[in-house]
């Protein structure tokens, strides 16, 4: 099987023509004739996921998040995007990237966010910035009302990660909209479809503008919104390439610490 092939598979299942104008989907590094064996599923193309890829004999990486994400004009050695692509260009492996193609395609990031919560995905919105016609977030009803302060606590649960709440924890929600990875840009759409608003990355400005309009908002962070969809990625990466590996690398920046005085 070629590299072309993965690129085939994910592109019917996440059409490329979908994401974002701004968004570097699709083959980033490596050659589409060249033998994928290998393949391993990464949420982001850190240093631990290269050398995992390295010291594992994979070929072919398929990233949720783009390594190359700004324009470069120098691809050298060092801890930065440019040296983590020099490495594998070096040892020859290949780079897909889906991101906002995901994010846009049915049963994609945002639909795998829900469902880890129970719900069921009634409708899309949060179109990204460019006007492409690319709408990343979902919305749904809960099985049943529950209050915020729950709902915060099945998040955390779900997701492994702590979970901010701006409003009243003890509202009562039925519909929850949510965009994974950074959204606070979309609050004031969400707040005239939901009572509640899952995403990461909120501002203080935001939370305090979705608070005014009675919005709801829990953040539990960019990458764990994004880790079901990540997981998503990789069984579906399994129907093509059975053999297929999961670096579990977490490229979360963050750690919680328990201060005492």
């Amino acid at each position: 099987m070629l590299v072309a092939d993965i690129h085939r598979f994910l592109d019917e299942r996440f059409p490329f023509a979908d994401a974002a104008e701004w968004d570097p989907v699709g083959l980033q590094l490596g050659d589409m004739d060249h033998e994928a064996e290998l393949v391993a599923v990464a949420h982001e193309v850190t240093d631990d996921v290269v050398e995992s890829a390295l010291s594992g004999g994979v070929a072919t990486i398929v990233s949720y998040h783009p390594l190359l994400f700004d324009p470069v004009t120098a691809i050298v050695a060092g801890r930065a995007p440019s040296g983590r692509a020099l490495r594998l260009l070096h040892s020859g492996i290949s780079l897909l990237v889906v991101h906002t193609a995901m994010d846009a395609a049915p049963a994609g990031t945002g639909d795998a966010l829900l469902t880890s919560f129970g719900i069921q995905t009634a409708g899309s919105f949060a179109e990204t910035e460019d006007g492409s016609d690319c709408w990343i977030g979902r919305f749904g009803s809960l099985p049943q009302p529950t209050t915020a302060s729950s709902l915060a606590e099945l998040i955390s649960k779900q997701l492994v990660a702590p979970v901010r709440i701006a409003g009243d924890p003890g509202s009562m929600l039925e519909v929850v909209a949510a965009v994974p990875g950074s959204g606070s840009s979309f609050i004031e759409e969400a707040a005239g479809l939901a009572d509640a608003y899952v995403t990461g990355d909120v501002s203080h400005h935001g939370a305090q503008s979705a608070v005014d309009s009675g919005l709801v908002v829990l953040d539990a962070g960019h990458v764990p919104t994004e880790r079901p969809g990540v997981e998503s990625l990789y069984d579906a990466v399994r129907d093509v390439a059975p053999d297929a590996v999961f670096i579990t690398s977490d490229p979360h920046p963050w750690e919680d610490v328990s201060w005492k005085t």
